[in-house]
């Protein structure tokens, strides 16, 4: 008998290797079992963050076209203002020089005919 009580704590260590091994198997169950039952909050919790991202996203998206609208009706008053200014601006050159406003309108009306006919006959 004096080989079983060498044996002894091989047997022992390998026995508690054992133990140990359906312990750590039994814990991994539990942590796969808690994994699948909270699974669907963590996914209902990560759809709800992106839903709100993207309401966030919506949100941005129309304060920017918003002011982009609010910009680009203050360029159309500022540029009816200028077409505004420069036609009275000619109106009142004409006006005062009609002579030399209708030779001036003559001679870009030739200067542009020749251009657009390429010099042709």
């Amino acid at each position: 008998m004096p080989t079983d009580t060498a044996f002894n704590p091989v047997l022992t260590d390998a026995k508690q290797t054992f133990d140990d091994a359906k312990q750590t198997v039994r814990d991994a169950k539990k942590t796969i079992d808690t994994g699948r039952r909270q699974a669907p909050e963590i996914a209902r919790e990560a759809r709800g963050m992106v839903n709100d991202q993207v309401d966030r996203l919506k949100d941005q998206g129309r304060e920017a076209a918003s002011v982009a609208s609010e910009q680009f009706d203050m360029a159309r008053q500022v540029a009816a203002e200028q077409l505004a200014t420069a036609r009275t601006y000619v109106v009142d050159r004409v006006q005062d020089k009609p002579l030399m406003s209708t030779l001036a309108a003559v001679g870009i009306g030739f200067v542009l005919g020749a251009i657009f006919t390429g010099g042709r006959r």
